[in-house]
């Protein structure tokens, strides 16, 4: 990703930054030299840089005290970026009458004129355009000192952040969040994060093993008895049978029982088969439905589905110059749209689909059918009971007649169709999954197979998810342990190689004195020949330092930055100023470098020699808060002012 800086522009904000606009083009020059005297707002102008591409937040305080005079009450600062050739531009809105500040971002491609509230930045302009990375190419003097200071962790921190090693932190954080969301997830339906625990549920889930292991058997067995009941009972009614038929009358009237059964039985058949015919077509089954069913064919005849959603309404639609909500219809969307029209509906699906529109729409039927089928079924229900009773009645008669034998069979055939309507009962006991049978005959996980397969499924769940999480917990930390070793290891590379490259820059910077740097911690430990460590170092030395570092670390980083910075050699000697102003400058794509009139012996004129590639903006005051901003070598080499304070 290569970033430049365009130009920036400042309104009703104090220190000479009323009403400025600073225009570095389109495409910048590789040097950009701002040659603006104390009290032109040259520090406020560095500040503004580094918030507004960071998006920091600005205490009420700070917003009020850029106000430029007590007439304004809104102020606002503009950064003007071409990222990748993309123009991007981040403004800060300041209200200095309740000290807020709010960003906005430009974009061309943006939808609402291309302006949006807050920082809509791609992702990797986001991440890179942070507090910690922006001091680092909107240079912040006192970063010189800090990178130097053993104490703190400036040096590594801006490795860090620069080479995006803070991204293997972001990840251990990641890390975390997914073992605290599975372990949340566990907690609903698990506490069991040890082994206590985890025996626990361990034990639930062999219990309920054991309880399927029984119903099944149970069930096996109980199929058998009745497998045997059965048997016992046909051979019941068979004697039973036998034995009435020994006399001629009974036999006779018998023969027509059974002769009418057989009859019942057909017709009860049939109108069972035609009543769940009925069933199966929902306009026969009641008005209510037969009216839904066509308001809901008339619906889809209203909505003209499903043509609006099918395949080939895709196709036609790719061939059109613009699409139904209005817009053109370019190459890329035809394509889209062409290669998406397979996600729909096929025309023999529409087909089908028709067909079926067609039938809700024509719907009909007669609701009063079902009614008059199962009101024969039930006659013929009845009837079925009414021939049983009559062959009881006529067994009844043989045994008042003294028949023991026969008595004897009834007895047994009672006996054995009792305990069959029993077992029939234990196997729908054990057997149902019918919610409603199952709440009706109040069974439990431990006396029904399915709530015991069930039951078996959430305990065996239960201890899946909790050992899963002891173990997605130990991945997550060795996951970690190898990020965190990673993230050193990248460190120490990174360090060293900086560490190199800042050595022979400042071999050509400083050439008095074999100053280098011997190691970076958290900070710079700076070493000089003969003298071992170096603890203090001149102003000039330690500019120096931090010059050949920033340069160092930004010259090799994955991305291509402006580097920005706030008088560049006010602290170093001349011959310093001339080795920096032709050494530093050839290590950026871009650089833009505020000074002062005082700077230009040593360091500006370095560039005069320059051929090209070298833009010279010089800001100079006047009355109001006003400043003008002049172009060109000539402004610049001619420009005289007493600095002040700025």
């Amino acid at each position: 990703m290569e970033v430049r800086l365009t130009g920036w522009r400042s309104q009703n904000i104090r220190g000479g930054l009323r009403d400025i606009d600073i225009d570095l083009g389109a495409d910048p020059e590789r040097w950009t030299l701002v040659q603006m005297p104390n009290g032109t707002g040259k520090t406020t102008t560095m500040a503004l840089l580094r918030a507004t591409l960071a998006g920091a937040e600005l205490p009420t305080q700070t917003v009020r005290d850029l106000r430029a005079d007590d007439s304004v009450e809104t102020g606002f600062f503009e950064v003007r970026l071409r990222v990748d050739d993309k123009p991007i531009r981040l403004q800060l809105h300041l209200d200095f009458r309740d000290g807020s500040a709010t960003y906005w971002t430009v974009r061309a491609e943006a939808r609402g004129g291309g302006r949006e509230e807050g920082r809509a930045l791609p992702a990797d302009l986001r991440e890179l355009l942070k507090a910690p990375l922006t001091e680092l190419f909107v240079f912040n003097g006192e970063l010189a000192t800090q990178i130097r200071d053993l104490t703190k962790t400036r040096a590594a921190e801006a490795i860090r952040a620069l080479y995006r090693l803070d991204t293997l932190d972001a990840l251990r954080r990641r890390i975390d969040r997914l073992v605290d969301q599975e372990q949340r997830r566990a907690a609903s339906v698990s506490t069991a994060k040890e082994e206590k625990g985890l025996r626990r549920l361990q034990n639930a889930r062999d219990e309920a093993r054991t309880t399927k292991e029984r119903l099944n058997q149970q069930q096996r067995t109980t199929a058998v008895r009745m497998a045997e009941r059965e048997r016992e009972r046909a051979r019941l009614e068979t004697e039973i049978l036998a034995r009435m038929t020994e006399d001629a009358g009974i036999r006779t009237r018998l023969e027509k029982l059974t002769e009418r059964q057989g009859e019942v039985d057909a017709a009860a058949a049939l109108l069972s088969a035609q009543a769940l015919d009925v069933l199966r077509r929902p306009p026969h089954v009641h008005p209510r439905l037969l009216s839904r069913l066509q308001t809901l064919g008339g619906k889809l005849y209203e909505l003209k589905l499903p043509e609006t959603i099918s395949a080939e309404f895709f196709r036609e639609l790719s061939t059109q110059a613009t699409c139904v909500c209005g817009r053109p219809i370019g190459h890329a969307e035809r394509k889209a749209i062409s290669e998406g029209a397979a996600r729909y509906l096929a025309q023999d699906q529409i087909s089908i689909i028709n067909q079926m529109k067609l039938a809700l729409r024509e719907s009909s039927g007669d609701p009063s059918q079902l009614t008059q089928l199962t009101g024969d079924l039930r006659e013929q229900l009845n009837e079925r009971r009414k021939l049983k009773a009559e062959r009881d009645r006529l067994a009844s008669e043989r045994i008042a007649e003294g028949d023991e034998v026969l008595k004897n069979l009834k007895t047994e055939l009672a006996a054995c169709t009792d305990e069959l309507a029993t077992l029939t009962a234990s196997v729908e006991r054990l057997t149902t999954k019918d919610p409603i049978r199952q709440r009706a005959l109040r069974v439990t996980w431990e006396t029904n197979q399915a709530l015991c397969d069930a039951e078996l499924k959430n305990r065996q769940f239960r201890l899946d998810t909790a050992t899963k999480t002891r173990s997605f917990v130990l991945q997550g930390e060795r996951l970690k342990a190898l990020v965190s070793d990673a993230a050193e290891r990248a460190l120490d590379i990174l360090r060293e190689r900086v560490r190199l490259s800042t050595n022979e820059k400042l071999a050509q910077i400083i050439k008095t004195e074999a100053l280098q740097v011997s190691r970076i911690g958290g900070g710079l430990e700076l070493r000089s020949t003969g003298i071992g460590a170096k603890g203090g170092v001149s102003e000039g030395q330690s500019l120096a330092v931090a010059y050949a570092f920033l340069t160092s670390l930004l010259a090799e980083a994955p991305y291509r930055l402006p580097f920005i910075v706030d008088s560049p050699a006010v602290s170093l000697d001349t011959a310093v100023r001339r080795e920096v102003g032709e050494l530093i400058p050839d290590f950026f794509g871009q650089m833009i470098m505020f000074v002062i009139s005082s700077e230009r012996e040593g360091f500006a004129d370095a560039f005069y020699d320059r051929p090209s590639d070298v833009q010279y903006i010089t800001v100079s005051p006047r009355s109001g808060g006003n400043a003008d901003v002049v172009q060109g070598v000539e402004a610049f080499k001619n420009f005289h002012s007493r600095e002040g304070t700025a």
